[in-house]
């Protein structure tokens, strides 16, 4: 039997090189747009447009296709330099690569981040105004988006080589990407949670590491990342409890807590101005959960 799956509105006008297929009166699937065919403006805003799908058989070639076509809009929208353009483009890659069950595409985010670093290299304020751009994605993107955004400017105004750039752009995209196998009610909610829902939660930097080495080749640096930007220097983080953490781990864990505290409001707690979170973290690092010299840089490049 053949399987069919359904696409999203949004992704349609990007497909050039897969068939479409749509479900008939009888739910019979009939060709709507074959191999090698764009569907025309005409098409698209046809007041009888149907739900429209593509063959299983053919879900790794359109996620190589669609992940294509997502850098190439992103780079045309950095191109024209508008800012909350870039954020929402940024938003639709991350959010393809943090689709359960679409992990091979976190293999196209190295261009993404080639493409952010081509263009803003030598300017680390553009993206800390894009953190400031909201959008309409889910939580975890949100998340993800900003801490990628942070970590950006951190390399930027303190001029790292492109290699650590690369990386630890590559380790702030991925580093929650365990938290997609687990249920999006206990990831976005606004509640405390329960004993029960922290001990799910806190398998996902377990969860992330697993998905990236079985999904790519890329640097050790990043699995581990997402292993351990939950760890703190005092043993009092997890999964594991340990106190000695890699450097990039260190300053992923830290701009993930900066931004949870400056961007994110629970029920049981408002989110914070930037300066006062930074107050809450220098606590932190006087207890010798962060290092000192980590914090003081990342200081640094939000305040000048």
């Amino acid at each position: 039997m053949t399987d069919y799956i359904l696409l999203k509105k949004s992704q349609i006008p990007l497909f050039k090189n897969i068939p479409f297929f749509y479900k008939t009166q009888n739910s019979e699937y009939a060709l709507y747009k074959k191999k090698g065919d764009y569907l025309d403006d005409s098409r698209l805003s046809s007041i009888n447009y149907p739900d429209l799908y593509i063959l299983d058989t053919d879900r790794e070639k359109a996620m190589v296709e669609l992940t294509k076509a997502l850098n190439k809009d992103l780079e045309k929208k950095v191109s024209e330099g508008r800012l909350k353009a870039v954020r929402e483009a940024l938003a639709s890659i991350v959010n393809e690569a943090l689709t359960p069950g679409q992990e091979k595409n976190i293999n196209s985010l190295p261009e993404t981040i080639e493409i952010l670093i081509g263009r803003y290299g030598k300017d680390h304020t553009a993206m800390g105004l894009l953190t400031k751009l909201g959008s309409n994605s889910s939580v975890l993107v949100e998340h993800t988006v900003n801490v990628t955004a942070l970590t950006l400017q951190f390399c930027f105004f303190h001029k790292l080589s492109d290699a650590d750039t690369q990386q630890l752009s590559m380790a702030a995209l991925l580093h929650d990407i365990g938290c997609t196998k687990i249920i999006t009610k206990l990831i976005e909610t606004p509640n405390r949670l329960t004993d029960k829902q922290y001990k799910t939660y806190i398998t996902h930097p377990e969860l992330g590491h697993e998905i990236i080495t079985e999904n790519t080749n890329f640097d050790i640096a990043i699995p581990i990342v997402a292993l351990e930007h939950h760890e703190r220097l005092d043993g009092s983080g997890y999964p594991k409890g340990l106190n000695r953490i890699s450097s990039y781990s260190q300053l992923i864990g830290l701009i993930d807590s900066y931004e949870s505290l400056t961007y994110r409001s629970k029920l049981f707690r408002k989110k914070k101005k930037p300066y006062d979170s930074l107050n809450v973290i220098k606590d932190e690092t006087y207890k010798k959960k962060f290092a000192k010299g980590i914090f003081k840089r990342f200081t640094a490049c939000l305040t000048k």
